[in-house]
């Protein structure tokens, strides 16, 4: 029995050791989360029937400000990203969703290649790599020798609209030897700008084919690259300040080396026809340091001289005497909330990690001039589109508490997504450029008055109620009060989305969830169709919304209360009619003869009915402790959206995958009746419970798409999407799973 037991406590002791297969988290110095890749190069892994996981083979961190993104990759090699006209990437590779650039270290001769999967950055042996909030850093010993840390710094924005588009890579040297060497260090990137939009697409058959023109002054350091474009078909180009598709104004780029004291390293700078390069050449001597940093970014402005400034200013308040931890880590950690108070070191780390994606994430936009928080992942970075803007709407939930004037910016930046009718476009690509779609979706406006009930009641800036805003075009200049927008805003949900022949809030042909119109089509049912999701959403929105505008003490908001107040009894009404006794909502009614969630549970509208302040806390716990039995067992990470199946195709995605956006909301509803349980599922649906139940997979580790499958799949635990290759697809950094749970964890402080 005592070697039985000794067995057992083996066991428990190795599950915990590799409960973070992939890697472990530390803390910097200054107080910040810092997790460390120790797993393999390239990534594999296998699901729970032995088969391919099919994760990107090469795990990636986001750094960033609201000017640029970057995303690092525990080889070294990195993807440089523009949002700011249209998603793009700076050094588009050979293969989607990745980056070219290269580093290289010679020792008396000999080079050694420092980046890439096949590269010695695959050598645990050789290479360390971590990566933190605003620096990404590689540690290569090579022979016992000569030591290589190469670190990447990212400087955070300083307020909206507003950042330096430029990353550092700071490379440390060192002789540890005992005899003298000649070094040599290089780093290359590739000029190669790819609009996400068409990277999938041939390259001889992109609509646009861009080319760079490189030139370089000696005296400064610095090579600038001029991106030019040329049609490749039939297209109507229109000036550079006009809603497109596709970019008309790609930025320019540069590399620079930063000036050395002395005759000690010797650098230059150049070009080999879209490769910027820098070369570094000194000797070590027993014990001997050197630091250099190199510069990469996009010119705000198209000759040296500014490119100068502009590199002159990234470096000041930089910790050059302090490397190691990024070159701006002081200044991060002022962008980030004090979270210095929390005990619980899971809750502390995590949100400090949330809270720099948040600001990591955030774009400005050059069509809208605002900054907003994307929604990431398959939308942004894949595909290019930004999307969704109920998406955008609910990313910054968590700025209300941790940067109001970002929350602000995002606001009005989907308000300029806006008719004047009150409809709210699902968002755009390329250039301010609003595509077609068959997309008419119901909910946006409830999303709308979330976020900004949530926005007043926690700022109290309820100044913002009377400020001029701007409706789509942007160009056109058309203004309104932001009350007067809300007013119709309502005015749509009322009269043009308006109710079903039961009284439900209708769902035309999508509200959260468009998959209903995979199997039925919207121009059949999109006439008749009822959303339980959408009505619980006016149950528990609209008297947060009320009590805002009430708080407001805005005189024109009294008429727009008393509509408020009586399109929300009615909705009640016939909400509490449908439910009776039951002990979940339905779903949809999509007409009477086809209804979901009768005799199964859906998560959609549980969470926001839950929520309803009109609803007695016995009532909820009694759903509650139902639909958890139902939708949270036998799950170990999160709650999935169906209790079976709805449709006949497999248990993922909407129809059983384990959705962010969805799973926290009923957090929410908890929290109004308890909370205890509710910080309990704040902690199951973190990251490190993912972590340990699978430590293998290092997408859901650090970050996450919009959904991971449920144990309804085979593929429990990982990502879902229609790539044919999942391994091309973008699986990381949606919004989501960061800014969610971010929100929750301010609202749960509240007393």
């Amino acid at each position: 029995m005592a070697r039985f037991i000794l067995l057992i406590a083996l066991l428990g002791h190795w599950q915990l050791a590799t409960a973070q297969g992939a890697g472990r988290w530390s803390w910097s110095a200054a107080g910040l989360p810092v997790y460390q890749y120790t797993g393999q190069l390239p990534a594999r892994a296998v699901d729970k029937e032995g088969k391919d996981a099919m994760l990107p083979d090469d795990p990636y961190f986001l750094l960033g400000n609201y000017r640029m993104t970057l995303f690092t990759h525990a080889s070294g090699i990195y993807q440089f990203l523009t949002g700011e006209r249209a998603w793009a990437r700076i050094n588009g590779g050979a293969q989607p969703n990745y980056g070219w650039n290269d580093a290289r270290l010679r020792v008396d001769g000999q080079t050694t290649t420092l980046t890439g999967v096949h590269s010695i950055a695959a050598d645990p042996g050789i290479t360390r790599k971590h990566f933190g909030v605003g620096f990404a850093r590689y540690h290569y010993q090579l022979n016992g020798a000569i030591s290589c840390t190469r670190i990447i710094s990212v400087k955070p924005s300083p307020k909206i609209n507003t950042g330096n588009p430029a990353f550092v890579v700071t490379v440390i040297l060192k002789n540890t030897g005992s005899k003298t060497r000649k070094i040599g260090y290089s780093e290359r990137m590739l000029v190669n700008y790819v609009l996400n939009s068409t990277q999938f697409t041939d390259q001889q058959k992109r609509p646009l084919l861009y080319r760079s023109t490189v030139a370089v002054d000696a005296r400064r350091q610095l090579a600038l690259a001029e991106v030019s474009y040329a049609p490749n078909t039939l297209l109507a180009i229109p000036g550079k300040e006009a809603r497109y598709s596709y970019d008309v104004s790609p930025p320019a780029v540069f590399m620079h080396a930063q000036p050395i004291a002395g005759k000690q390293i010797e650098s230059v700078v150049s070009a080999n026809h879209d490769t910027l390069a820098t070369s570094i050449s000194t000797t070590l001597k027993r014990g001997e340091t050197r630091t250099f940093h190199l510069v990469t970014g996009l010119a705000d402005h198209r000759n040296f001289a500014d490119v100068q400034q502009q590199v002159d200013a990234l470096f000041a308040g930089a910790e050059l005497n302090n490397p190691t931890e990024g070159l701006f880590a002081r200044q991060w950690k002022a962008r980030l909330p004090d979270l210095a108070a929390e005990k619980d070191e899971v809750l502390r780390r995590e949100m400090l990690w949330n809270a720099h994606m948040v600001e990591a994430s955030a774009t400005y936009s050059d069509y809208y001039k605002e900054t907003f928080i994307p929604q990431g992942t398959v939308y942004c970075y894949h595909f290019g589109d930004n999307i969704s803007n109920r998406d955008h709407l609910q990313a910054a939930l968590p700025a209300c508490y941790t940067n109001p004037e970002l929350a602000k910016s995002t606001i009005r930046y989907v308000i300029m997504h806006s008719e004047v009718d009150g409809e709210i476009k699902r968002g755009d690509a390329g250039f301010g450029y609003s595509p077609p779609s068959l997309y008419k979706e119901s909910d946006e406006q409830l999303y709308f008055f979330n976020t900004l009930a949530e926005y007043l009641l926690i700022t109290k800036d309820y100044k913002f109620l009377t400020e001029k805003v701007v409706y789509y075009p942007a160009e056109d200049g058309k203004r309104d009060t932001l009350l007067n927008v809300v007013k119709k805003y309502f005015i749509y949900l009322r009269d043009e989305i308006g109710t079903g022949q039961i009284g439900l809030v209708k769902m035309l042909n999508s509200d959260w969830s468009d998959s209903f119109f995979h199997e039925y089509s919207p121009n059949r049912y999109s006439w008749s169709a009822e959303s339980q999701l959408n009505s619980a959403m006016v149950l528990a929105i609209f008297p947060k919304l009320m009590d805002a505008l009430q708080k407001s003490g805005t005189p024109q908001a009294a008429g727009l209360i008393t509509a408020l107040e009586s399109y929300r009894s009615t909705i009640e009404q016939v909400f509490m009619k449908d439910l009776g006794d039951r002990k979940f909502a339905a779903r949809a009614y999509l007409n009477y003869d086809v209804r979901f969630g009768l005799d199964k549970v859906c998560i959609e509208p549980q969470g926001y009915v839950l929520q309803m302040p009109n609803l007695s806390n016995a009532r909820k716990k009694e759903m509650y402790a139902y639909i958890k039995s139902k939708l949270l067992a036998p799950e170990k990470t999160g709650m999935r959206t169906r209790e079976t199946p709805l449709w006949k195709g497999k248990p993922e995605g909407e129809d059983g995958g384990i959705w962010f956006s969805l799973e926290y909301p009923v957090l929410l509803g908890v929290a109004t009746f308890d909370k205890p349980e509710a910080w309990a599922l704040l902690k199951q649906f973190s990251f490190d419970t993912h972590a340990r139940n699978y430590p293998n997979y290092w997408v859901g580790q650090w970050t996450a798409p919009d959904d991971l499958n449920s144990t309804l799949s085979t593929r429990e635990g990982l990502y879902a999407f229609w790539e044919p290759d999942l391994r091309r697809a973008f699986q990381g950094y949606c919004s989501h799973p960061h800014t969610w749970p971010l929100f929750c964890y301010f609202k749960l402080r509240e007393k």
